[in-house]
């Protein structure tokens, strides 16, 4: 029967082929983890994250993943969904971090075995994955705690003597929800919402989008009382643009969404989502928008981002130089604020604002420049930048600007390159054979010509191949990377966040509600 067979935990730079953690759910493997631990490191870089061992007996499926030092092997020996195991083990990796702390190291494993034992028992049931949210698992599996682990040092302790709220209870009432533990209290009731997308796009050396697009990720941080039911709003620009026949998605593509969205209420109308949240830090959706949607890019509307690049290369007197300017400015940044209503959130919290102070005014934030060179480049000379600091290592330069304040402006970076030299190169093109067309030329004729024309071929060969040198040295793109907060390249944004229902938050208790965009850069590829 298909199901996960073992879990080994290694760390990923110690010489010990012992593994930190080595838990099994069947029957113990036939290759042993030092043997997987062995196989797997024999693979060439880059891994895959699932291997197949063919010299195994039986032949093993090796799923892996990495996590900061520490590396998860997971074998299995029969037919099995591939995203099933991978997914259990990101499953796996979260769960340590919430209940041994971020970030998860192999100290912390081995120092809180017991606690991980029970985890992965509780997670997998001879197998196949059970009970995986973290709110569910923590109405069963109590999280190390400095009292916990002086009661359990202690033996022969009566058992009276030990409070009854560090005994788990085989009559506790667990949730009905399961992903919200039971009898959730808290304090102050808040809600924090963070939207974040990360753009990748590639830009013609004429400036226009080749392509551009959004991912997005909508995390929450969910301190309420009870079980409170929420509906949040969102808006989206393409979100009335929505085609006969396509499925719902309210104006974002391909959307993915945490287990507590309604689905039906969603299909109902779309860019609204209702849901029960679970308790403290988790994703509620992720989704990817074109921001190119047209289906000519010529005639699609190109986005406006907070910096621009203008590249120029083989310039100077001995072409031997590039220039990069880079346009740094908000203005056209269209402020992520709240249009169609006056308090989206009901009752605003006498504290704060609902929306975060920097959604009215956009903050550009983290720009930097990489250039990559190609190999031929042994180093750079008089390179200057009016702003900013530079690196450079191996073959790219980091080019650095501060932007503390609301900087908007211009910054110039400008070098020169040497080539390296190679034996041979400079005659890879070798000199053409004056050609007899026939003519009667006398013997001092043609010595005279083949001496003043050599010199000049010659020359103008050299000169040219000293050209193409320099032109092959000089960057063919630039890589840009920036963060704005208060601000999303999509244009999606939360219209409203209202508490509908639910119990157990208490009459006339309005919780605070903030909102935070932040927009980050990730391969933004200027051509030149």
């Amino acid at each position: 029967m298909n199901a996960v067979e073992a879990l080994y935990v290694f760390d990923n730079f110690s010489p010990a082929t012992t593994p930190i953690l080595q838990h099994e759910w069947r029957s113990r493997p036939a290759t042993t983890a030092a043997s997987l631990y062995s196989l797997y490191k024999a693979q060439p870089p880059p891994r895959p994250s699932l291997i197949y061992l063919p010299t195994t007996s039986p032949p093993t499926l090796l799923f892996n993943i990495i996590h900061n030092n520490l590396l998860f092997l997971s074998p299995t020996t029969s037919e099995i969904e591939p995203l099933l195991v991978s997914e259990f083990l990101h499953r796996v990796v979260d769960v340590l971090e919430d209940y041994l702390g971020s970030p998860l190291l192999g100290s912390k494993i081995e120092a809180n075995y017991d606690i991980v034992a029970q985890l992965l028992n509780e997670m997998c049931d001879d197998g196949f994955p059970f009970t995986t949210e973290p709110n569910a698992l923590r109405d069963v599996v109590l999280p190390p705690s400095l009292m916990g682990k002086l009661l359990g040092s202690v033996t022969g302790l009566p058992s009276a003597s030990i409070p009854s709220s560090f005994i788990p209870s085989p009559t506790k009432t667990l949730s009905t929800i399961p992903w919200r533990r039971s009898n959730v209290r808290h304090t102050n009731n808040e809600l924090y919402v963070d939207l974040i997308e990360l753009i990748t796009a590639t830009i013609a050396p004429s400036g226009r989008f080749l392509s551009a697009r959004s991912n997005g990720t909508i995390a929450f941080n969910c301190k309420l009382s009870g079980i409170p039911d929420l509906l949040m709003t969102l808006q989206t620009p393409g979100s009335h643009k929505q085609k006969l026949g396509a499925p719902p998605s309210g104006g974002l593509g391909f959307p993915v969404f945490h287990p507590c969205v309604r689905l039906s209420r969603w299909r109902e109308r779309p860019g609204e989502l209702s849901f029960v949240p679970p308790d403290g830090k988790f994703v509620l959706a992720s989704y990817e928008i074109d921001l190119l949607p047209s289906s000519n890019p010529k005639s699609a509307t190109q986005p406006q981002l907070p910096v621009s690049l203008e590249l120029k290369t083989a310039i100077g007197p001995q072409s031997s130089e590039f220039e990069a300017r880079v346009f740094i400015s908000t203005a056209s940044l269209a402020p992520t604020t709240n249009t169609l209503s006056a308090n989206p959130f009901g009752p605003r919290s006498s504290r704060s604002p609902a929306f975060g102070g920097s959604s009215n005014n956009p903050a550009v934030e983290e720009v930097s420049i990489t250039f990559p060179l190609p190999p031929t480049v042994k180093t750079l000379t008089s390179t200057r930048c009016s702003r900013g600091e530079f690196h450079h290592e191996g073959r790219k330069v980091t080019w650095k600007i501060p932007t503390t304040g609301a900087f908007s402006g211009t910054a110039t970076f400008r070098t020169g390159v040497v080539v390296k030299s190679y034996g041979g190169d400079d005659s890879e093109e070798e000199e053409e054979e004056p050609v007899d067309n026939g003519e009667y030329q006398d013997d001092q004729t043609k010595k005279t010509a083949n001496v003043n024309g050599g010199n000049e071929e010659e020359k103008a060969k050299r000169e040219k191949h000293a050209k193409r040198k320099m032109e092959m040295a000089m960057p063919r793109c630039a890589l840009v990377a920036f963060s704005v907060r208060g601000w999303l390249a999509s244009g999606v944004k939360v219209d409203s966040l209202k508490v509908v229902g639910g119990k157990g938050l208490g009459e006339g208790v309005k919780p605070y509600k903030g909102v935070k965009y932040l927009t980050k850069a990730g391969d933004i590829e200027v051509r030149c």
